[in-house]
């Protein structure tokens, strides 16, 4: 009779939860919490190694300050590689083999967009630091994909805004053919809407070895400006060439992809840069208390400084414990939800961090960089006042 009644219960909560309006009961925070993370082990464009050191730091204060409800982080890293489809093979190995179920990374703006369909379909909740193409927005998987970075949206405005305090009106434009690149100049173009003439549009393969067809074009039709958008890779080999083809003379607007690019690496991209290039990034407000708490921090641990994106990923990592601990639950989608309540106002490193309903940042903070050689050393350099951009509503 005791089985019978057993019976009836279980079958009860059963047909309970199958009906409307009941939630399946997320799972409880482990003693152990993992958080994937995919980034470039070895070289990355938006220098992977230093991102883990700042996602790895964020961990251990986190875990120093009593965790998450007494819980610990456990960062669980799987190397990005080169390329989008390898960047999705790390997310599915953390996705299925770890069970993961929220992850910080990927680098780059077409790793998020390769893996974003993926992330969807399991429950799984992406934050990236340095994933800027304004394209991820508005995608159907967008809500899973949060960026910690101000968009290329905001950047390609602070571009051509830099484009027309100039004054150019005759520009040329070289980007990546990928959807940071894209992104870049289609955002930028709109912005020059009226008041600059485009005057050839060119989009190039990262992976090739030789611009001189690329550039030879662009000088054929004299523009008083070369607005680039790549990544230090290929664009150390546009410039070194762009050397080389005597178009230091011409006024090169550069963007987040080529800050960083290590100068001692690249001697005659540098020389050009030097000569020819001025550049945005988005930078944190570096007199804040609470980013000169976390140089020092960074500092401190890895005798070096914090680079491009270290601080959106540390704001990345805090940002999903404080969700995680508002969820107090280990289920993307429960984190998820709780990121958007966290993720408004949230005092970062970065600065002050709002999330819309795609998980882009509305707000950034940018910085205007140039070139310069200190000492015997190149070094790049942050000129004049850091620019705040609002996304246009």
């Amino acid at each position: 009779m005791r089985s019978v009644y057993l019976f009836v219960a279980l079958a009860s909560f059963l047909i309970a939860c199958w009906l409307p309006g009941c939630a399946p009961v997320s799972p409880p925070l482990p003693a152990e919490i993992p958080v994937g993370c995919v980034m470039a082990v070895s070289s990355a464009p938006a220098q992977g190694p230093n991102l883990i050191k700042a996602a790895q730091l964020a961990v251990n204060e986190i875990n120093e300050k009593g965790g998450i409800n007494g819980k610990t982080l456990l960062l669980v890293t799987q190397d990005e590689g080169p390329t989008a489809a390898t960047a999705l093979y790390a997310v599915h190995k953390l996705i299925d083999e770890q069970k993961v179920q929220v992850i910080i990374g990927c680098t780059t703006s077409e790793a998020v967009m390769n893996a974003g369909p993926y992330i969807k379909s399991k429950g799984v909740l992406l934050v990236s630091p340095s994933a800027t193409s304004g394209s991820l927005s508005g995608q159907e998987w967008s809500g899973w994909t949060y960026r910690v970075c101000p968009s290329d949206s905001l950047q390609g405005g602070v571009a051509a805004q830099l484009i027309k305090d100039k004054g150019y009106k005759k520009v040329a434009t070289l980007v990546q053919d990928t959807v940071y690149g894209r992104g870049i100049e289609e955002t930028a173009r709109e912005y020059l809407k009226g008041t600059t003439d485009i005057v050839i549009s060119l989009r190039y393969d990262p992976a090739k070895l030789s611009y001189l067809s690329e550039l030879n074009s662009i000088k054929d039709q004299q523009p008083e400006c070369i607005l680039h958008a790549g990544l230090y890779s290929d664009g150390a080999v546009i410039y070194e060439q762009a050397l080389k083809s005597g178009m230091d003379n011409i006024p090169w607007i550069a963007v987040d992809g080529s800050y960083g690019m290590p100068l001692d690496k690249y001697l005659d991209a540098a020389k050009f840069m030097e000569k020819a290039v001025t550049g945005t990034a988005p930078v944190p407000d570096s007199n804040s208390n609470i980013y000169k708490s976390f140089a020092l921090g960074y500092e401190k641990a890895y005798g070096i400084a914090p680079s491009v994106y270290c601080d959106t990923t540390y704001d990345g990592v805090y940002l999903i414990a404080a969700a995680m601990e508002k969820a107090n639950a280990y289920n993307g989608n429960a984190i998820r939800e709780a990121l958007a309540v966290v993720g408004t106002g949230y005092p970062g490193v970065s600065g002050n961090i709002t999330f819309d309903r795609s998980g882009e940042r509305i707000a950034g903070l940018y910085g205007i960089w140039k070139v310069e050689m200190k000492g015997t050393q190149y070094q790049y350099v942050i000129t004049g006042q850091s620019v705040n951009f609002l996304k246009p509503k």
